[in-house]
Parts: structure tokens; C-alpha cells; sequence
């Protein structure tokens, strides 16, 4: 049974039933065309109407209107109310808006002061109320503690009260000095030759702090010029050069913070590090390599990738790539090439770095061989069994499997198969006939090489097999 929901009204639908098992599923049988439609209907009309009395009724007086709406009350208290700055004649405030409103649009919020041993409040907002979650108390005397409250309003009234927490005082607030070092100055900052070199650095701290520029090992900063205000300083450099390059030391008070990384002029990379051949057949190559070890203080864009044939002197781009390997195709079989690999960035090309030894393009060829880590597996009657053989051959090798000296019979419950590197053996549902020796072939044009692998049965409880399947992995013992 199933039932079909969100359907649509008075769409005709079909339906059809499948039963499925672990072999497939089977065919469907159709139901027939019904329509969507509420089991229920109009009713008929009532019965004849009869009379039963007979009265005189005069209607009364009609009320007055009313209109249907939510009840409205007064709203709760602002949330979390906090001090954000003082002066020695100022308190600035801050609070988030009631969680309850009444159920009513809050129109505004007013705050009041009152001295710590009285209870005579004072309105310091407007009348009508402040539309912002913030404020600034002003002409305040200085040194002096204060009660802050501040209420929420809307069309029902005045709210609860939230209490600024403590006795705010009325005093100048000494800040430590901070600077803040943009997510840009946090790494390299690259510029080309003959460019403006612009650091701009935001500060805080009260007083306002004292700024100092120094180079890192002495340089002159005769050609900076330095701008500096209460909240930044801005470092500017005109017409760079390579004698600008190095780390700038921001000192404000006594505090001193350096920018984590040189701030340097760009230049051409140095070349790519070491070239690796990776693979190669009789009309391609493959190749990988290192990053320079200096990017010449600009991001690297890509990397040229030239070969050279034998008897040639010319270097011909085959490659143009944004990675660290590239794979050269349309190579003659037979042919030995030369190649070299450069770097780029916005300033320039690197000088090529060269593959150590020129190139045949052929096809490699490898004996097969396996590369098994143990030869015995265990099994539970009834339980499934993958047996994953890994191997290497070039080219790849035909894979044969040998179950008691005939080759291996393929079933849906015994099946094997094979990729470039390895061949897996599945069993479903293993049972006693399972059990025993099972021999793999691999051949190649270069050669052929065999491997006994033994199946055998695990006859501890089921609890156990992992613990037994872990011996078998580590001292290739046989249980009976």
C-alpha cells in the first residue's frame, strides 16, 4: 500500500507498481485512469419549511463600531545597554532594540540621568523621542558618576526601563595605541619600477598616538613623504626603485609593529626549480616542475613550456600552462626532443630552466609485476569478499584469473575486473566452493608474471572477523 499525496484537483493521474530484489527490478503493472477529486459532494436541498409560531420582535438600539485588532501594550526594556566612549563632558550610549514591542512599531526611545544618591531623573532626549539605538550625553561635569536609564516607546506609551550598568563617569578615556594593518599590508606589497609606493595605515589610541616611519635596517627615508592624523598615517614613495625595496617600520607611542613582509619593487621571476619527466609514449610528454624560488615580487601568471628537436637550434612554444606539469602531444615516434620550461609575471619572462636530458618519443615498456602486501584472505560463509590486486606494466597488462587450474568462470556472484593498475576479485554470498587457491596471470609485450592468492574460511563468530581478517593482514596465517 502507498498513498499518494499533493496531488491537484481534477487532474487525471495513472499509477504503476514495480517489485524490485537485489537481482533487479521487474516489470510494472499500470492501475487505471482516476482523477483527483474530493470524495464529498454538494448537499441536497432541506426538507419543506414549515411554520411553528408566530411573533412580533422589534430590533434594539445598534452599538457603537469597534475595530478588530491585536490588543497593544507597552514595550519591555531595551537590550544589553552599554557605555561605547566618555569625554570629560560627554557619555556616549548604546543599546539594541526590546525583545517584546508590545505589539506595536517602537517610534522611539528617550534616556534619562540622575546623580548615584538621588532618584531625580532628568530627560536628556528630545521630546519626541530618538529614533537611533545610540547617544551621546552631553554638558556633563567632569569626574562625575552617573544613573543612566533609557526607555523604549510606541502608540501605547512608555516602556520598562533598562539600566546602564555601573555609575558611568564623566572622564577622558585613555586608549592603548593599535594599528591596523589592512588584509594587503599583512603580505608582500608589489609595485613596479618608477611607480608610487602609497602605505596607508589606520591608528587608534587617546591621546592621539605619536608616529614614527623607520627602515628596517637604516635606509634614509628622505624621499617619503609622511602624513599623519589622530586615526591614520599615510607613507607615500614616488618614482620606486629597486633601492626602495624592504621592510617600513611603524612605530606609534612606544608601541612598535612591523609589516609581517618586505614591501619590495617587481621584477622578473626566477626561473622554474627542478624539471621532472613524468611520462612519455611515442607522441607525447609529460612533464612537471617546481616553483621559482622567487616570484620577483609579483604573482606568477603562468609558465611557457618550449621544446627543440634533434639537429635544430630553434626553441618552439608547445605549451602555455597556469599549473606545474603540462603534457606535449603531436610528438614524431622516434624523434629525441630538448625542453624547457619558463615563468611569467607581470614584469616579465624568466630565464628558461632546461630538462636534464634530451627526450626519445617512444613507448615505455615495464614487465608486469605485483605489488600485493599479502597473499591470504579470510572469509564468513555467507558474507561478501573483495580482493583488490594492484600491479604495474607498461603496456598494460591482459589479466587472467585461474580457479582450481581452469581459468576463472564469470558469474553475477563471482566476477572480475580489471583497470590500468589493478584487478579486484568480488564474491557475493561466499560459500565453501569459494574457498581454495585462486592463481592471477598478467602478460605484456614485455614479459608476464603470476601470483597464488589463497581464499580461505573463517570459522571464528561473526564478532571476531575483523580481529581475524587483521591477523591474516599482518602474518599471512591460515585459519581452519
Amino acid at each position: 500500500m502507498f498513498k499518494a499525496t499533493h496531488l491537484t484537483t481534477g487532474v487525471e493521474y495513472q499509477f504503476r507498481v514495480k517489485a524490485q530484489n537485489r537481482y533487479g527490478t521487474g516489470p510494472a503493472i499500470s492501475s487505471e485512469s482516476v482523477f483527483a477529486n474530493y470524495p464529498f459532494k454538494v448537499p441536497g436541498p432541506p426538507g419543506t419549511p414549515q411554520v411553528i409560531a408566530v411573533t412580533k420582535d422589534e430590533p434594539s438600539p445598534t452599538s457603537q463600531f469597534y475595530k478588530a485588532c491585536d490588543t497593544v501594550f507597552k514595550p519591555g526594556p531595551p537590550g544589553n545597554p552599554r557605555v561605547l566612549d566618555t569625554s570629560k563632558s560627554s557619555i556616549t550610549i548604546a543599546w539594541n532594540k526590546p525583545i517584546y514591542d508590545g505589539g506595536s512599531e517602537i517610534t522611539g526611545y528617550m534616556v534619562e540621568i540622575a546623580l548615584p544618591e538621588e532618584d531625580e531623573w532628568k530627560i536628556v532626549t528630545p521630546s519626541a523621542g530618538l529614533k537611533a539605538t545610540s547617544f551621546t550625553i552631553t554638558d556633563l561635569k567632569e569626574n562625575q558618576e552617573y544613573k543612566i536609564r533609557i526607555y523604549a516607546m510606541n502608540s501605547e506609551g512608555i516602556g520598562e526601563p533598562a539600566l546602564v550598568p555601573g555609575s558611568p563617569k564623566a572622564e577622558e578615556r585613555m586608549l592603548p595605541p593599535e594599528i591596523e594593518l589592512d588584509a594587503e599590508l599583512r603580505k608582500v606589497v608589489n609595485i613596479r619600477a618608477c611607480c608610487t609606493l602609497r602605505l596607508f595605515v589606520p591608528i587608534k589610541g587617546r591621546p592621539a598616538p605619536e608616529v614614527k616611519w623607520t627602515r628596517e635596517h637604516g635606509e634614509s627615508l628622505d624621499k617619503a613623504t609622511i602624513e599623519s592624523t589622530s586615526s591614520y598615517t599615510l607613507l607615500t614613495v614616488g618614482n620606486v626603485n629597486r633601492f626602495d625595496s624592504g621592510k617600513y617600520i611603524l612605530t606609534i607611542e612606544n608601541s612598535s609593529v612591523e609589516t609581517p613582509e618586505s614591501v619590495k619593487v617587481s621584477e622578473r621571476p626566477l626561473p622554474p626549480g627542478k624539471i621532472t619527466l613524468l611520462d612519455v609514449t611515442r607522441n607525447s610528454v609529460s612533464l612537471s616542475w617546481e616553483k621559482p624560488e622567487h616570484d620577483g615580487g609579483s604573482r606568477i601568471l603562468g609558465y611557457i613550456v618550449e621544446m627543440q628537436s634533434k639537429g635544430s637550434e630553434k626553441w618552439a612554444t608547445c605549451a602555455t600552462v597556469k599549473v606545474t606539469e603540462a603534457t606535449i602531444t603531436g610528438l614524431i615516434q622516434g624523434e629525441e626532443y630538448s625542453f624547457r620550461v619558463s615563468a611569467q609575471n607581470e614584469k616579465g619572462i624568466s630565464d628558461p630552466r632546461q630538462l636534464g636530458i634530451p627526450v626519445v618519443a617512444k613507448d615505455l615498456v615495464i614487465p608486469p609485476a605485483f605489488k600485493l602486501l599479502f597473499t591470504t584472505f579470510s572469509v564468513l560463509a555467507g558474507e561478501d569478499l573483495k580482493v583488490d590486486v594492484p600491479f604495474v606494466g607498461r603496456p598494460k597488462p591482459a589479466v587472467l584469473w585461474h580457479k582450481d587450474h581452469v581459468p576463472l568462470k564469470q558469474t553475477t556472484r563471482v566476477n572480475a575486473e580489471s583497470s590500468e593498475n589493478s584487478t579486484l576479485l568480488t564474491i557475493k554470498e561466499a560459500c565453501k566452493d569459494d574457498v581454495g587457491p585462486y592463481l592471477v596471470k598478467l602478460t605484456n609485450s614485455a614479459g608476464e608474471a603470476t601470483e597464488t592468492l589463497n581464499i580461505v574460511k573463517c570459522s571464528c563468530h561473526r564478532y571476531f572477523q575483523d580481529v581475524c581478517q587483521s591477523f591474516l593482514d599482518k602474518t599471512i596465517l591460515r585459519w581452519r
